[in-house]
């Protein structure tokens, strides 16, 4: 059996992921697997374990935590080898609060992940925009990237404390759906130059653009179109300038699979974009909140290989 470096989040999941880990815990000693973990302490700070890691041979990670920590353990994947297509393995153990990742996939016990072969390549999308400071950065995701006003609501579910952070621990849905609606009440729609594959789409009104390979977007969310995982292609949903009104109507049918199929949205599909605008607005990328627009969209064909078995 193959050793596993696991990197584990005990502060992901609003907590609860350190509780996770002690009974996984046992699961692993009682299957005598052969695994290191190490925990963060910091944000980033599972990016830096990951390139440490990688750094002293090892090729098999686990990523104990939320989407937010698996784009923090792909960030070291990436940056730390010029050769990352496929040869480390990445193992996704959803310990977190959404878990999105998974959802595209069979579910089977953890135990069992660690011990599996099979592996699959999936896609990675690029990203580069500006961070906070102003300055050019780049991070890769595997699920997704929205900027407009569900990246609005993202940040205030990180952000998420008193009556919000109790509902967070008791139901993610819950305290998505409260940020959602405040965030909705105080949204104005941005207006932006949109640059597909070298056509641009210029002075257009919207209230958010998502980019994904994956259709889960929070909790129960999902849109109901998307590209498969792997052919090289990125999955766009766009919403239109429409009244607040309208965007409240929209949040239902993130949970029943037809907000694209709704007046005022769009879905197309390509292997590059830009989105350009002077709006503030953030990035939200896989859970995380990044930085501001400009954002270049690349897909990155089989970029990385995933163990699901």
């Amino acid at each position: 059996m193959k050793e596993i470096t696991i990197i584990c989040n005990p502060t992901a999941g609003a907590g609860q992921t350190q509780k996770r880990w002690e009974k996984f815990k046992i699961e692993l000693d009682e299957a005598s697997v052969n695994y290191t973990v190490q925990f963060t302490e910091y944000q980033n700070h599972a990016t830096e374990l990951t390139r440490t890691a990688i750094q002293n041979g090892a090729t098999h990670i686990g990523s104990f935590g939320g989407d937010g920590t698996l784009n923090e353990i792909i960030q070291g994947m990436v940056s730390t080898s010029p050769g990352f297509r496929g040869d480390i393995e990445l193992v996704v153990l959803g310990a977190g609060s959404s878990n999105d990742f998974e959802k595209t996939f069979e579910t089977i016990p953890w135990i069992e992940k660690v011990r599996g072969n099979e592996t699959i390549l999936i896609d990675l999308v690029r990203a580069d925009y500006y961070d906070f400071d102003g300055n050019p950065a780049t991070r890769f995701f595997v699920n997704n990237s929205s900027i407009g006003v569900i990246s609005q609501a993202g940040e205030r579910f990180n952000k998420a404390r008193g009556l919000t952070k109790a509902i967070k621990k008791m139901s993610v849905d819950g305290a998505a759906l409260m940020v959602g609606i405040r965030t909705i009440a105080k949204w104005h729609p941005m207006d932006v130059n949109l640059v597909i594959e070298g056509e641009t789409e210029a002075n257009i009104n919207v209230s958010n653009m998502t980019v994904y390979k994956n259709p889960f977007v929070a909790g129960d969310m999902y849109y109901n179109k998307c590209v498969n995982r792997g052919d090289g292609k990125l999955s766009v949903g766009l919403v239109e300038g429409i009244s607040k009104m309208k965007l409240l109507k929209l949040i239902p049918a993130l949970y029943n699979g037809t907000a694209l199929d709704k007046e005022g949205t769009r879905y197309f599909e390509c292997e590059w974009l830009e989105l350009q605008t002077d709006h503030e607005v953030v990035i939200e990328m896989d859970g995380e909140i990044v930085g501001r627009p400009p954002a270049r969209y690349t897909i990155l064909k089989h970029a990385l290989k995933t163990v699901i078995g």
